[in-house]
């Protein structure tokens, strides 16, 4: 059994790993692919075991792979091809008569045709093969669909699959009560954690965390930790409480209403881990606002953080971190490029070596 998985751009490795763990089987990846594809040998998984994951988007068993053309006479051979894989395969072991369905496709690259033609190929297809075979026409639902059909097409290459997981991305975390008007995405903020490496027993702090998605991401991957929640405005607090609360972490976070540039001052104990996210210049609308946040914090927080502690922010005002994270005597041990919203920032991990 093959089984692909979306995933934020930029933390497919992460992603590779934890399924690898929870499920087994071989990966295969590529970077900023926003895709990570699993080969199962032993195809008896449990659903539940897909909604253990922290940093998918989406899961979809696959069940066609192949090249495709960039001009629209190749939507010609894709539709014979995956006629006669999905009379084969039996598309109608997912699609009865009593279920709807529908196809959503995702493009990356430059081709003659759109994602609406590819979508309407594939429908096309699917409708075909189960009249064919089992003589009725499967219903078509746009809003609510029982089944997914997914189909990528990345330049040459198109996968097709049905959805495990369902219509609703698996980042959209139940306890979402309330949105911080720029929001982390859970699934970046479990990549976050990974990337700093917390661990059981550490403090782990985020000292600007809007809806408090990152303290509640770190309370539900580690059992015994400490976790600091705080944040300048006292209505974010309150958002965070009742995220939190409806995560059923709440008695186990601490929540404080806290201005980041004098972390310092805070009644806490010295950090081992600040995982964050500030806000960004692009969004904030003052560059200089913003940067003059990053400073003040960074020199303070050197001071709060155990040796060997960390710090670990996703910002856009990357270039800008590393220059003052040097001169102030951290150590940058990891960054990468990640898709967040319609942007690129970069995660930045820094070390307090001394």
């Amino acid at each position: 059994m093959e089984i692909l998985y979306t995933v934020n751009p930029g933390i497919e490795d992460i992603a590779a790993e934890e399924i690898k763990a929870e499920l087994g089987g071989s990966i295969e990846y590529s970077s900023m692919s926003g895709h990570v594809l699993q080969v199962i040998n032993n195809g008896n998984v449990r659903y539940e075991a897909f909604l253990r994951l922290r940093s998918v988007n989406r899961a979809f068993m696959l069940i066609y792979k192949g090249v495709i053309g960039r001009d629209l006479d190749a939507l010609i051979s894709f539709r014979k091809k995956l006629y006669e894989v999905l009379v084969e395969k039996g598309i109608e072991t997912f699609i009865s008569p009593t279920t709807t369905f529908a196809v959503e496709t995702e493009r990356v690259g430059t081709h003659e045709y759109t994602s609406i033609d590819v979508s309407r190929v594939v429908g096309d297809v699917v409708i075909e093969a189960i009249v064919n075979k089992r003589g009725y026409r499967p219903r078509v639902d746009l809003r609510k669909p029982h089944v997914i059909v997914h189909v990528f097409v990345k330049e040459n290459k198109v996968y097709v699959g049905v959805s495990l997981t369902g219509p609703i991305s698996m980042h959209r975390r139940g306890y979402r009560i309330y949105d911080h008007p720029a929001a982390l995405k859970p699934t970046l903020a479990y990549a976050m954690l990974t990337l700093s490496g917390t661990r059981d027993k550490n403090i782990v702090v985020d000292p600007m965390c809007g809806g408090g998605t990152i303290a509640i991401e770190a309370r539900l991957l580690h059992e015994d930790i400490e976790v600091y929640c705080m944040d300048i405005n006292a209505r974010y607090i309150e958002m965070a409480r009742a995220n939190a609360y409806a995560a059923g972490v709440y008695p186990l976070i601490n929540f404080l209403v806290w201005d980041a540039r004098r972390i310092d001052e805070a009644k806490i104990p010295f950090i081992d881990h600040i995982v964050s996210n500030p806000p960004y210049g692009i969004r904030y609308g003052d560059p200089y606002a913003v940067r003059r946040l990053y400073e003040i914090f960074l020199e303070k927080a050197y001071s709060k953080l155990n040796t060997g502690g960390r710090i670990t922010i996703i910002t856009t005002e990357y270039n800008y971190v590393r220059k003052k994270a040097n001169a102030i005597g951290y150590e940058k041990i990891h960054e990468r490029v990640v898709q967040h919203g319609g942007l690129y920032p970069h995660i930045i991990v820094l070390e307090k070596t001394k």
